[in-house]
């Protein structure tokens, strides 16, 4: 059993998280979310000191220079499963996970008998594995049936709700502000009435008594106005408008062109890869740990760093100046102004006077946040984004989604996170066996005419580049666009 009760959890003496009641009883999963800083991590802390029959996964983990990440993660929960504890909790198990690993611990929680609570960011992932969602907001714990897609949908209809109270709240109060205003003009003109004699006292009984009534209704409504139930506005986030010389350089050129194959030493990767993209187009490159997703883009970078402005995002990122605060450090290398740069950090829930703190007293995940708005305000022709979404919280995810989205230039990643890939690219390419094939249909929300449309555009680009010279790469596109268009077509029938 876990049970929390009437929790107080402080940092320097100021509230950070309070928990009412929090009771589990029998084997389920929970998904713990919340933004970054909230009191995720140190809540698990408590219930590891408070529980005796607790197993704690770490998000950050001691590692061995003969491992990758993805590795030290999987041996890391092997050995917290391996105990067979009452409660097991996980944080951030996804991170450096690929695809099949990360299936392979969906299966292996959805079988496990016991308490299970995991922090993650992966909305996939959520939604495979969690029965109930505890979701951290203004410092307190709220519980919500279901998984991630569910919680999403209770929110979305809260906020609905919200914002038509405060929608009717706002007419109600503007009808009787204009009534009030109409009844104290009538007050105003009713004791100066043209063509009356009002004597040497200047009015008269009759308006007098009408005076009086319009100043008692006026009143009566002001009451109306100070009991009125009153309505906060629903905080709605600010539109990002990015702008672009790129889309007027390029128009629908090809920009990169990778066509060599990529290797460590004597060591293939990835024979003749193929990898088009056109400017404006966003491009998802997947793969199992180990396949040369790094490799390619590091390459491609060497190849086209002296042509184009690449913003390269990647976790061993450096270069912000540990003194300076956070908004000089994006400001350093910035198109955009002030306002703009501070709206898109908000959205990154880095928000007010927290701009002027000095990077060397921000977190981790912090810094990963500030590197991202860094590329994402400079003057680049593509942006490469690698696992951009590891050590952020599940609302910054949602938000760079949505920057991505409406960034007019073109756009690689790498990432295992599913949700934030069908969100943001128009295609993948994916590693296997040692080449790179184009999946053409990344969004599963499209639907056969949409794709249909998809690949015949891309059946002309591809003719249209033939022209200027035909690569085995190329032909060999040509004919898989053919084979999906002929599979389409099937399916439609």
């Amino acid at each position: 059993m876990l049970e929390i009760n009437s929790l107080t959890l402080e940092v320097e003496g100021e509230q950070l998280l309070h928990v009412d009641q929090a009771r589990v009883a029998s084997p389920t999963i929970i998904g713990l979310i919340g933004d970054n800083g909230s009191g995720k991590t140190t809540l698990f802390r408590h219930i590891v000191e408070m529980h005796d029959n607790v197993t704690y996964v770490p998000q950050i983990k001691e590692t061995e220079d003969t491992k990758s990440g993805g590795e030290t993660t999987k041996q890391y929960l092997l050995d917290g499963l391996k105990q067979y504890s009452q409660v097991l909790l996980l944080d951030e198990p996804t991170t450096h996970l690929d695809e099949n690993n990360i299936k392979w611990l969906t299966g292996k929680l959805k079988r496990y008998d016991g308490i299970v609570v995991v922090i993650s960011h992966d909305r996939h992932f959520l939604d495979q594995v969690a029965r109930e969602i505890w979701s951290i907001e203004q410092k307190e714990l709220f519980k919500y049936p279901g998984n991630y897609t569910k919680f999403k949908q209770i929110q979305d209809e809260k906020l609905r709700r919200q914002q038509e109270e405060y929608r009717r709240y706002m007419n109600e109060k503007k009808a009787i502000e204009d009534k009030i205003r109409r009844k104290n003009d009538q007050a105003a003109r009713s004791n100066v009435a043209e063509g009356v004699d009002h004597g040497d006292s200047g009015s008269s009984p009759y308006f007098n008594r009408l005076q009086k009534k319009l100043h008692s209704t006026s009143k009566a409504m002001a009451s109306r106005l100070d009991h009125l139930d009153e309505k906060e506005k629903p905080v709605e986030d600010k539109e990002i408008f990015f702008h672009s010389a790129t889309e007027n350089k390029y128009g629908n050129k090809m920009i990169i062109r990778f066509d060599s194959s990529v290797g460590v030493g004597d060591r293939t990767l990835i024979k003749d890869p193929g990898l088009y993209i056109r400017n404006g187009e966003k491009v998802a490159i997947s793969g199992p740990n180990g396949s040369g997703k790094t490799t390619l883009i590091n390459q491609i970078v060497s190849k086209y760093n002296e042509q184009l402005n690449i913003g390269y995002f990647h976790q061993n990122l450096e270069g912000l100046d540990e003194e300076r605060t956070i908004l000089e450090n994006v400001m350093d290398t910035a198109i955009y102004d002030e306002t703009t740069v501070r709206i898109i950090l908000g959205r990154l829930n880095i928000r007010r006077d927290d701009v002027y703190k000095p990077v060397r007293l921000i977190s981790g995940g912090e810094r990963i946040k500030v590197q991202l708005v860094k590329i994402l305000v400079m003057d680049a022709d593509i942006l490469i984004l690698d696992e951009p979404t590891n050590y952020l919280d599940v609302s910054s995810v949602e938000a760079l989604e949505s920057m991505i989205a409406n960034y007019p230039n073109a756009v690689i990643t790498i990432s295992h996170d599913r949700r934030f890939k069908e969100n943001v690219t128009d295609k993948e390419y994916v590693i296997k066996d040692k080449t790179l094939k184009e999946n053409v249909t990344v969004r599963p929300r499209d639907d056969t005419d949409e794709a249909l449309m998809v690949v015949e555009n891309k059946i002309s680009q591809v003719i249209g580049d033939m022209a200027d010279g035909s690569t085995e790469a190329l032909d060999r596109e040509f004919k898989e666009l053919l084979a999906e268009k002929k599979r389409l077509v099937s399916e439609r029938k």
